[in-house]
């Protein structure tokens, strides 16, 4: 806990470079000011507080050396890109390559022309050293982007959930093999194709996975998803079945803290995530949409006892809107499951108003009283 004093200087330091006058004027005001005779520590630590407020500015790298060497590895740490400034941030990237060691997050999903491939595979090859999360385009994700992240060892976070072309699983994986920092990894929206499974490697130490797109039930069956993943989504994917689904959760079912499975899944049926809680034992967070669970969902048949307090903190329960799904879960359902002590570690619920449930019933405020109880809540919202 920082000292009174710190913060202060923190307001002081913010009070002198947001102030409606020239760099001039303030290059004079910090040079002349005691917190210049700060450890350089306190001052770095200052400028990393205002820059995660966003009041750090490309301009604040004039107003003395000093700033220029703390402010310029934190102003193209995460940078804030854009159509209009992707351009030139690569053609600065690609003539001062020294900017691209300070580059941790890309986040690209704002830009959404055809052709970046080239343009990102820059990007990729200059922060290579240093990149720990990044974020596709939202068009195409071609060989030179997947030949250069090949380089990205650094890598924590690959999401390319928003990527619209179709995706050469064979060429992701022989990209991503040898990432042995990589622990998320997010597949593309679009379909995909693969016909050699005996390749396949998973980075080491992956722990999220989300599924989406055409991976099929072919794919789990020949490609094994690691023991190490314990939060798993899926999304959006036409190709996977009941059985399918099942199957994945037979193989890592019980190492899985987090499942979100949403909507739209077209192969699933009413009922599909009725046994979730059984191949599923050890969920912390759990995301359902009631167009593929019964009324079943809470009874005691599926909520099978286990040897300790089912650990399950929090619960998402969305829902399409169609025609007969608002009546598949009732808040009757859920109240009896609490009051027999099913869900005993239960303490946040999310449910669409979709649903229906009527705020001021009996058993909603049963709901609300017993996650009150527990320091949590029940949250409808649209």
């Amino acid at each position: 806990m920082w000292p009174r004093s710190q913060f202060q200087k923190v307001d002081v330091l913010h009070h002198c470079l947001h102030r409606p006058h020239n760099v001039m004027q303030v290059d004079l005001e910090m040079s002349s000011s005691p917190l210049m005779n700060m450890p350089i520590e306190i001052i770095e630590r200052i400028l990393e507080i205002l820059n995660a407020w966003g009041k750090l500015k490309a301009r604040h790298l004039r107003v003395c050396k000093l700033f220029y060497q703390l402010v310029l590895p934190m102003i193209y740490r995460s940078p804030y890109l854009r159509a209009t400034n992707f351009f030139a941030f690569v053609e600065t990237i690609s003539s001062k390559k020294r900017l691209g060691s300070y580059i941790k997050e890309l986040d690209l999903s704002y830009i959404i022309q055809t052709g970046k491939n080239a343009f990102v595979a820059k990007l990729l090859k200059h922060s290579r050293g240093s990149l720990e999360l990044f974020v596709a385009p939202q068009t195409s994700f071609g060989f030179g982007p997947l030949l250069a992240l090949k380089h990205c060892h650094r890598l924590r976070v690959l999401d390319l959930r928003l990527v619209s072309e179709t995706l050469n699983l064979e060429e992701l994986f022989d990209s991503i093999r040898h990432l042995d920092e990589l622990v998320h990894l997010s597949f593309p929206r679009s379909s995909v194709e693969i016909t050699n499974f005996e390749n396949i490697v998973w980075p080491p130490r992956l722990s999220f996975l989300r599924i989406s797109g055409g991976i099929s039930d072919e794919f789990f069956h020949r490609a094994r998803i690691p023991s190490t993943i314990t939060q798993l989504e899926f999304s959006h994917c036409p190709s996977i079945t009941e059985a399918g689904f099942q199957f994945i959760l037979s193989q890592v079912g019980e190492n899985l803290r987090s499942l979100k499975v949403q909507y739209p899944m077209p192969k699933f049926n009413e009922g599909t995530l009725d046994r979730v809680f059984i191949f599923c034992p050890n969920l912390l967070v759990l995301e359902i949409s009631v167009d593929y669970v019964s009324s079943t969902f809470f009874d005691d048949d599926t909520l099978v006892h286990v040897p300790y307090k089912r650990p399950l903190r929090t619960l998402y329960i969305d829902c399409s809107g169609m025609l007969g799904t608002s009546t598949r879960l009732e808040p009757i359902d859920l109240a009896i499951a609490l009051n027999e002590d099913r869900l005993p570690m239960l303490k946040n619920i999310r449910c669409t108003a979709k649903l229906g449930w009527d705020p001021q019933s009996e058993y909603v405020s049963y709901i609300v009283d017993e996650l009150d109880d527990r320091g949590g809540g029940l949250y409808i919202g649209y």
